[in-house]
């Protein structure tokens, strides 16, 4: 019986330790960038971990799944903060080992691996992996309660995989994307997986039960009344994430693939469209049905040949991670500021301020970095809701104010003009800062 398992064993161990070194070296290259929901999660996480209530003590505009997970592993990311992109990493390479798995059962042992093989190398896969976000996880929930209905199909695994799903949904509530796709690969179970969904659901939130009207505002009502992008916008995003970045899977499309669900969960992420804003990590829980899609594609293309579709996807993980580290803030829709140019100014925080003080920032890389409390837990999102009459009445308990420059940065209208008037500025190439009070205690201005 060992001898038996041995060989399934290692090709398992095989196509994850893959993905996990391929993702481990993309990491390396790009490890001077970052999105900056990376800090709002992991921010969070950290004043969670430390007695801070979500929706109530600080906002938060998506479901309360990311921030128990990071909160959970928090005294880790104390110490080092990249630990918790190494959580993603592995998390996605566990997505191509399921990934792999559904192969086999769609096509046998050896496209299995091509499909295995295209996740491990896609460029979305990649940069989602490397950052601290949602979709990575929900990703993972989503095809572990998948595979569960396609290879060991019963009441009991139906149930696990309701489950999964609702974890996911738990985590980000896009992830009902995957309900279709259960519905139509397992539709004799789906009675069972939808009371599963629905009861852990209910369980999950259960302990947000206090908080249920600021969790729905802030999920639901925010997130659909923001501002929108502009249709093209939208188009251009969906374009390129969904059908630019998986070519192989529209090919694999046209050839009739044997199972509608593989259909249905690639063709659901034309939905995003739909969404407010349309970002490229939103199209990460379609990437496996694209690998999947794709393999019996990519094997007909390179004859078979592993070797080639390794040495081709090394090459363009290097040429990828390049792009992302050296082109600019925001290369092909990615957001990739970077750590270096912000620096300067968590040295300075350092420098200026006690840790006894608050900032005021508009992004949360700069008290997170510099071990500081951000005043109000004021980020960019927040900017819509306040006015700048509620800043002023708040900004004589900070120590300083920075304001970013780009995307997702900013302060309510007249806040700028309030600060010039009473505080003196310096400028850096990345941002501008007031200084409120030194260490000293005196105030600026």
């Amino acid at each position: 019986m060992t001898a038996n398992r041995s060989p399934r064993s290692r090709t398992w161990f095989g196509v994850f330790a893959l993905a996990v070194a391929v993702r481990t070296v993309f990491a390396l290259i790009t490890h001077d960038t970052y999105d900056y929901d990376e800090f709002v999660i992991l921010l969070l996480a950290r004043d969670f971990a430390h007695g801070a209530v979500p929706y109530h003590d600080f906002m938060f505009f998506h479901p309360p799944g990311i921030l128990v997970l990071y909160r959970a592993i928090e005294p880790l990311t104390n110490i080092w903060w990249p630990l918790a992109r190494a959580l993603t990493i592995g998390v996605d390479g566990a997505t191509t080992v399921l990934v792999w798995r559904l192969g086999k059962t769609l096509y046998g042992d050896h496209v299995a691996l091509f499909a295995g093989l295209v996740y491990a190398f896609s460029p979305l896969a990649l940069i989602a992996s490397v950052r601290v976000g949602q979709d990575p996880v929900l990703t993972l929930l989503g095809m572990l309660g998948l595979w569960l209905l396609v290879e060991l199909p019963s009441q009991r695994t139906a149930v696990i995989a309701g489950i999964c799903l609702a974890l996911a949904v738990w985590t980000k509530f896009p992830a009902l994307v995957f309900l279709p796709v259960y519905l139509l690969a397992a539709p004799q179970l789906f009675p069972y997986v939808s009371l599963s969904l629905v009861s852990a659901l209910v369980a999950l939130f259960a302990p947000f039960a206090p908080v249920h009207h600021d969790l729905y505002y802030q999920t639901v009502t925010f997130q659909r009344t923001r501002w929108s992008m502009t249709w093209g916008l939208r188009l251009e995003t969906l374009a390129l994430f969904w059908l630019l970045a998986n070519p192989l899977a529209l090919v694999g499309l046209l050839r009739t693939p044997r199972s509608r669900w593989l259909v249905v969960g690639f063709a659901l992420g034309a939905l995003f469209v739909l969404s407010s804003q349309v970002y490229y990590h939103y199209f990460v829980p379609i990437g496996p049905f694209a690998a999947l899609l794709s393999a019996p594609v990519v094997e007909r293309v390179v004859r078979g040949s592993k070797r080639v579709v390794c040495m081709a996807g090394v090459l363009l993980t290097l040429c990828w991670g390049g792009l992302i580290d050296l082109g600019g803030p925001s290369p092909m829709k990615v957001t990739a500021a970077h750590i270096s140019d912000i620096e300067p100014v968590v040295t300075l925080i350092d420098r200026k301020t006690t840790h006894a003080e608050p900032i005021l920032a508009d992004r949360f890389e700069y008290p997170y970095l510099a071990r500081r409390e951000p005043l109000a837990h004021y980020f960019w999102n927040v900017g819509v809701l306040v006015n700048d009459r509620y800043l002023e009445r708040l900004v004589h308990r900070s120590s300083l104010v920075v304001l970013s420059y780009g995307a997702s940065s900013g302060y309510p209208p007249g806040f700028l003009t309030y600060l010039d008037r009473r505080y003196p500025r310096l400028n850096t190439r990345a941002n501008t800062v007031w200084l409120i009070r030194s260490k000293s205690g005196s105030v600026g201005g």
